[in-house]
């Protein structure tokens, strides 16, 4: 049973915004230290050195995918925890976690290195690309478990709620990398192998600052040995990471299958015009990955608030903010010549040939962001099925497409993609739209997020202003004895709202009148949830109830009613979290309450 919703958008999309920004220029750091690897070989070492490295990109991606393995799922099960205050979990999946990148991923990276070579000589028998390929993958192979380590803290810190201390930190290792790039490929003379070894100097960079956050007693992430938990813990964190793996993976596949397409019916031309396409593609993971990893840390937490309100504004939300910025990375994409001049190119004939195949795969770029999200969202909401399914289906269309396009003697290869890509989300339309219809309504179309929560939902977004203020709590108060909970619960838990909402509208101090706070409940038969979120400056009610002094003359004088909330209802926490105040209120209930 659910009450009516009436929940506007600010607080979750100011969350969404305030992470997405940090993210996308955490990931648009990243992305473009691995394409400032490939502008400054093709500009000191030539075309042939992006081509090569472009080759045993998938190998790299191999990488990128056992970082997703074991720290996506984990860092997901990490913000569902924070959203239902359970430290322990915390504090067990992260220590598993760095255990497990210390273990698999090492095992990994060395094997990759090891066989390098072998690798190298299945992709490609052109000379002119193999010893540049194998320096490349061998040299960075050997520090892909910093890779994967870098990784995992990013995620960790984000999901706590610092996103920007992540951007910093990828932006300070970004110019180590860029120093290092110029250090090893022009003065020292290494090529791709200097390339590689700058790259590997930003993980190094990011995990040193990242590791300073997490010793600080604000952190959510402490360490617990997980004992024999510990395989329970990994296989778990497998399973939740597992789509959006099976997701990176196929993307390795994707790119190995064509380039080996490309290669075929272009030639080694061919397949620089498609490294710089796929450069492209993969800044716009750059806002992609922003995108989901905002959607997997604020879900994530929604999630465990039990917030499907919440999460369905997020998801839509994060469908616009995609749109908008892959169109900006379009426009970039059709100025003429702009692009081969950032990969060096100074052939006419090619700069010419490069911005007419631009024009045309830029055309890919939105549905098959949009089918990221969404199959992002499908695994949120327990849809593993959808998600992976989804993720296959982008890959075999668009294989196929481009196969079909490059056999065609009508179209040209490169339409392939821009026709895989809109096939696989008018599926997804047509496919959620029907399953929605089937359902009965009980999930949203398109997203797949379930219209119900289990038990009695409260949500409201209130203004800054006391008399609404004490209009909502009236129908806190009704919306409560619906439940059937005991009176003693329904007085505490009614007091302590009354305090911390009052407390919230007062200290606002018309700063932020035009905006509102969102207040939600969830009320089960074993406890009663209470997420309380504002978008005011950072204040901790219960550090402020601690401190209060039962003496009148106290300056903390004011902060009383706190003090009573914290002796009330002793499970109750606060973090500032995505440029917000978020307190978490648990009371648990005894089969005599309801």
């Amino acid at each position: 049973m659910a009450t009516e919703l009436k929940r506007n958008k600010f607080i979750v999309s100011k969350a969404l915004k305030n992470f997405v920004l940090a993210a996308v220029l955490t990931a648009a750091a990243t992305q473009l230290a691995h394409t400032a690897d490939s502008m400054i070989v093709g500009h000191i070492v030539g075309p042939d050195a992006v081509s090569a490295i472009n080759l045993v990109l998938p190998f790299v991606e191999v990488l990128n995918c056992m970082g997703f393995l074991i720290c996506f799922g984990s860092n997901a099960m990490c913000a569902q925890a924070i959203g239902c205050n359970d430290k322990d979990k915390v504090a067990r999946t992260f220590t598993s976690t760095l255990i497990s990148v210390m273990t698999f991923g090492l095992v990994v990276s060395l094997a990759i290195s090891f066989f390098s070579r072998d690798i190298v000589a299945y992709l490609s028998d052109d000379p002119r690309l193999d010893e540049m390929a194998y320096q490349y993958i061998h040299t960075y192979a050997l520090g892909g478990w910093l890779q994967m380590m870098s990784y995992g803290l990013c995620l960790f810190v984000a999901t706590d709620g610092r996103p920007r201390i992540v951007t910093k930190a990828v932006v300070a290792g970004a110019l180590a990398n860029g120093i290092a790039d110029v250090a090893f490929i022009w003065a020292l003379d290494m090529g791709v192998m200097g390339a590689a070894l700058g790259s590997l100097s930003m993980f190094v960079f990011n995990i040193l600052i990242l590791t300073n956050y997490l010793r600080k007693p604000t952190s959510s992430y402490k360490l617990k040995w997980p004992g024999r938990d510990f395989f329970s813990i990994f296989l778990h964190n497998i399973k939740e990471g597992a789509p959006i793996t099976l997701s990176n993976s196929l993307m390795a596949v994707t790119i190995l299958v064509i380039n080996a397409i490309v290669l075929h019916y272009l030639g080694a031309d061919g397949l620089f015009l498609w490294s710089v396409c796929l450069q492209m593609l993969l800044l716009s993971y750059v806002f992609i990955d922003g995108i989901i990893e905002s959607l997997f840390a604020v879900g994530g937490i929604l999630v465990g608030e039990r917030d499907l309100r919440g999460l369905q504004i997020l998801v839509r939300e994060a469908l616009v903010i995609i749109s908008v910025l892959v169109a900006a990375l379009i426009v970039i994409m059709y100025i003429p010549g702009l692009v081969g001049l950032l990969f060096g190119v100074t052939d006419a004939t090619l700069a010419a040939e490069l911005n007419h195949v631009l024009r045309i795969f830029a055309l890919m770029l939105i549905p098959f962001a949009t089918t990221q999200i969404l199959l992002s969202a499908y695994q949120l909401v327990g849809h593993e099925g959808a998600s992976v399914t989804t993720a296959a289906a982008q890959t075999i269309s668009l294989v196929l497409m481009v196969w079909l396009a490059a056999e065609s003697e009508n179209i040209e290869l490169w339409w392939g993609y821009a026709i895989g890509a809109a096939l696989v989300l008018l599926a997804q339309l047509t496919l959620t739209y029907i399953q929605s219809r089937r359902q009965h309504s009980s999930i949203s179309a398109l997203t797949m997020i379930p219209n119900k929560q289990e038990g009695y939902t409260f949500d409201r977004s209130i203004p800054y202003q006391t008399d609404d203020v004490y209009t909502v709590l009236q129908q806190i108060d009704q919306f409560l004895k619906t439940t059937g909970i005991d009176a003693t619960t329904l007085f505490e838990v009614n007091l302590c709202c009354e305090e911390l909402m009052t407390n919230i509208a007062k200290h606002s101090a018309g700063h932020i009148t035009h905006h509102s706070f969102d207040v939600h409940f969830n009320v089960t038969n074993d406890a009663v949830f209470v997420t309380i979120k504002d978008a005011g400056k950072p204040f901790d009610p219960i550090k402020a109830g601690k401190m209060a002094d039962p003496n009148i003359g106290n300056k903390e004088y004011q902060h009383l009613g706190l003090r009573l909330v914290t002796n009330i209802i002793p499970d109750i926490t606060y973090k500032y979290m995505y440029g917000q105040n978020t307190v978490f209120i648990y009371r648990q209930l005894s089969h005599t309450d309801k």
